[in-house]
């Protein structure tokens, strides 16, 4: 959007930040400024929490809008939704990262923008799942609890609270505040006792906070330097993983090494937003060896460890999203052994894009680096650059 941006307020008095944010869905039902609200949710009144399509306001009371369970990047489900046209406007309310998997979608024709409203939150960060367990086990899934880990969380975004911290992807995030959505919900540097922003960021989103008639709001003061502040932090924690991670699986013998207690289960390749291929390769002929050849490598090697083939996995894996990972972390919180995949495949996505100057969902028109040919890309390495090899 071209000069001032809209900016709506929330009026958060005798409310709880979650109980703010319900009403604001109902109030986006009621008004008919979308047909249904896609938004975590408490499933059958337990601890456990998914994306809920919601079309009447009756059911918005189990709805989770900020917590620290983080069990699927809604960006898939969106996908689902939209892939095809339903006629129906939904509204998705998407931390930064399920934003940016929704639209590195939208650019292989799986998902579209059409028929949905993109709310997008100031993150604050979520458990790991077996935290998120210990969390849920010591009742602190209550209403009074979740509000306290919030109101902490953005109060000082790097710190500890009740001994729980944020999972790794989190505090490695490198922009856990909404890019490229239609309405921004801004809680960096907000005063929550009193009021939640929300900025138009596109004509899209000015259209539907024009439909609710909220109060005019403004933005914080404090948010530009609260979000450096972030940054910095986030950056830092980067650097030092993306040591550790080096260090790790410098060699073949080392990625081995790190990839010892995978077993093949896809849990990763399954929960991953950036892993968008219809057919798998590894659930196809191509992958189902011959008897014979498992003896063969046994004899030439003096033995073989089954499950085969978990390194080339990963590296394939890798090779194929690492232009497009969004950081989730979600490869991570799915490994049933425990194999912290997300630290490796932030590490490398990072570096290959920044190889390529290419920001996953940042831009609807910046096309995948690999969909794309450029002509003086990489000159040094394919030796076309000013027409001289090299």
């Amino acid at each position: 959007m071209k000069g001032n941006a809209m900016i709506s307020c929330l009026h958060t008095k005798d409310r709880t930040i979650n109980q703010t944010l319900q009403a604001f869905f109902v109030q986006v039902l009621e008004k008919k400024a979308a047909d249904a609200v896609l938004v975590s949710a408490q499933v059958a009144d337990g601890a456990s929490v998914k994306p809920c399509l919601i079309s009447h306001p009756d059911h918005m009371h189990h709805t989770v809008p900020l917590g620290p369970a983080f069990f699927v990047n809604t960006g898939r489900m969106v996908s689902r939704l939209t892939w095809k046209p339903s006629g129906k406007k939904t509204a998705v309310w998407l931390r930064p990262c399920e934003i940016k998997a929704f639209v590195e979608l939208t650019k292989l024709s799986q998902a579209s923008r059409d028929e949905v409203i993109i709310l997008g939150m100031d993150c604050p960060g979520a458990l790991s799942r077996e935290d998120y367990d210990r969390f849920a086990q010591q009742e602190k899934t209550d209403p009074v609890a979740q509000e306290e880990w919030i109101r902490n969380r953005y109060s000082d975004p790097g710190n500890t609270i009740a001994g729980f911290t944020p999972a790794r992807a989190c505090q490695v995030c490198d922009a856990p505040w909404p890019v490229n959505a239609d309405v921004s919900v801004l809680l960096f540097g907000s005063d929550l006792d009193r009021t939640i922003n929300l900025k138009a960021d596109t004509p899209k989103g000015e259209a539907f906070l024009s439909e609710l008639q909220l109060d005019e709001g403004q933005k914080p003061d404090t948010r530009k330097s609260v979000m450096q502040n972030i940054g910095t932090e986030n950056a830092n924690a980067f650097q030092a993983m993306d040591a550790q991670i080096q260090e790790q699986t410098g060699s073949m013998e080392k990625l081995h090494r790190f990839f010892t207690a995978c077993i093949n289960c896809y849990n990763c390749r399954n929960v991953c937003p950036a892993c968008y291929c219809r057919e798998c390769v590894f659930n196809t002929d191509v992958f189902v060896h011959q008897p014979f050849q498992y003896h063969q490598w046994a004899g030439k090697w003096g033995q073989v460890h089954l499950p085969f083939d978990t390194v080339f996995y990963h590296m394939t894996r890798m090779a194929h999203i690492g232009t497009t990972c969004v950081g989730c972390g979600q490869c991570t919180l799915a490994c049933p052994s425990h194999i912290p995949l997300a630290d490796l495949f932030i590490s490398v996505s990072r570096n290959v894009q920044a190889a390529f100057g290419y920001t996953p969902g940042k831009d609807d028109a910046d096309p995948l680096p690999l969909a794309v040919f450029q002509e003086a890309e990489f000159a040094e390495i394919v030796g076309m650059g000013d027409g001289e090899a090299t």
